[in-house]
């Protein structure tokens, strides 16, 4: 097998080193007197990407150059490569591998600079589509790549792979990931979603957009607006829990885990939503850190202990959840509900899906926690009161998700030809926390980069 280790070194500008320090800040939001019983609560953890410099990017755009691509497909794909090239700066590094039956590497990764771009436009524009569809080789080799570079200290590395049809050769589910960054994109309507997803979710962070015709350099952009915005890596969330065995005693014992929340965007929120068990007396009930990555070095904040107050004077009946809390609480709870009406449709109960879905819209009846899973309550979730606790946008974005995931489940035909892809990359998006191209609406978790590259590349689709 080649080792692809010729990435295109790397000479450091002068100047000071970037801080590492202040890239995220952490909100924390729980209620701060609790009743003095054994009771439930919820602890909200926002962790939002500070303004600040970003890290340089190595991209590997995996394309594919199936017989299916050919014509107008091929056409918005070099347009979109185009785009992503001009979006580059001379920080970063770029390399294009194609696929069809077999994969092919059109360049190392080079630096984009004014003249690797005249190179690699000239290779781009001459692209042409023929054979099957290798997905597996593709993604293999973009993962060689990124895996045998020689300078990646500091770097974030990631690749975006697009298809837009059903594999012909092996399975590319079965390619190990491991901590890459993979990024897919379904275009058109014979994309399949299964495998994109699968890879995206196998990945550290990766999402799966679904792109309809025209919207190809959409998808791309808004994801290239993402990592080129990188100001924390590898965020992890360290979580101190009590031990309850040990609560009524003078020394505390606390049980540590840790979830890797990935890389961090300026202006980008990662929420974290926790229900805590609090046995009688408690109020010390959770020591939270976090530690993340830039240009090289490892930044370990200081532990938070979140306190509460026990009080007669409330009672979990009486208690009122925070606005904040509540929303990401509802939101988790829907997205559930789309969840378990997906796998009613793949597994071509399309009666069970319609009828979760039209009850998460209007129904007051609620869910069991057997039917969604999820919360540790074991009273049914009510969705009419849910519904009546938003307010504004997110109240809107889930209800139109819920009718026109609705709507693609009309029939099997509907599903299985646009339906689970939409239902996919919706489920994805809302997962990652990140947005990721669902048809035509995809601004959901965008932050302002991302947002501005969406509307720059929207122009250009335009002028083309």
């Amino acid at each position: 097998m080649m080792r692809f280790d010729d990435d295109e070194p790397i000479v450091l500008p002068p100047g000071p080193k970037p801080i590492v320090p202040g890239r995220v800040k952490l909100e924390i939001r729980n209620n701060e007197k609790v009743p003095m019983d054994d009771n439930t609560q919820k602890v909200l953890l926002t962790f939002t990407g500070e303004e600040n410099s970003r890290s340089p990017l190595d991209i590997v755009a995996v394309l594919d150059l199936s017989g299916s691509m050919q014509g107008q497909r091929l056409e918005e794909l070099k347009r979109t490569m185009l785009f992503v090239m001009a979006k580059l700066s001379p920080v970063d590094r770029l390399s294009i591998v194609t696929y069809s039956s077999n994969a092919k590497r059109l360049c190392p990764l080079r630096l984009v600079t004014p003249t690797s771009k005249r190179e690699i436009e000239v290779s781009i524009n001459s692209l042409c589509a023929y054979g099957g569809t290798n997905t597996e080789a593709g993604l293999r080799m973009g993962l060689d790549i990124l895996n045998h570079r020689k300078c990646n200290r500091g770097r974030v590395g990631a690749i975006m792979l697009m298809s837009d049809g059903m594999q012909t050769h092996s399975d590319a589910r079965n390619v190990e990931v491991g901590d890459v960054t993979v990024h897919t994109f379904g275009f058109g309507d014979e994309q399949d979603p299964v495998v994109l997803k699968a890879i995206a979710d196998h990945s550290q962070g990766g999402t799966y957009s679904d792109l309809s015709l025209g919207n190809l350099s959409l998808g791309f952009a808004q994801c290239l607006g993402g990592l080129l915005s990188v100001v924390a890596q590898d965020l992890t969330l360290v979580l101190h829990l009590p031990d309850e065995q040990t609560c009524n005693y003078r020394s505390q014992v606390w049980i540590p885990s840790t979830t890797r929340l990935g890389d961090l965007c300026i202006k980008e929120c990662r929420k974290v939503l926790m229900e805590v068990h609090l046995p009688r007396g408690l109020t010390d009930i959770l020591k939270v850190s976090y530690t993340y990555k830039f240009d090289g070095e490892i930044f370990e904040s200081d532990p938070l202990t979140i306190s509460v107050q026990r009080t007669v004077e409330v009672t979990a009946a009486q208690q009122q959840t925070l606005p904040d809390v509540r929303a990401e609480d509802i939101r988790l709870r829907i997205v559930r509900i789309m969840k378990v009406a997906t796998v009613d449709a793949d597994s071509r109960n399309l009666e069970s899906a319609r009828d979760k879905l039209i009850r998460g819209i209007k129904s007051p009846t609620g869910f069991s926690k057997e039917e969604v899973g999820g919360s540790s309550s074991k009273q049914k979730e009510d969705v009419g009161a849910l519904w009546a606790q938003l307010n504004g946008e997110l109240k809107y974005d889930l209800r139109a998700q819920l009718e026109e995931l609705l709507e693609l489940m009309e029939s099997q035909y509907i599903y299985e030809r646009k339906g689970r892809a939409f239902a996919y990359s919706l489920l994805s998006s809302h997962s990652a926390q990140k947005p990721a191209g669902r048809g035509y609406n995809m601004e959901k978790f965008a932050t302002p980069q991302m947002y501005d590259f969406l509307l720059e590349a929207a122009g250009l689709d335009v002028k083309s």
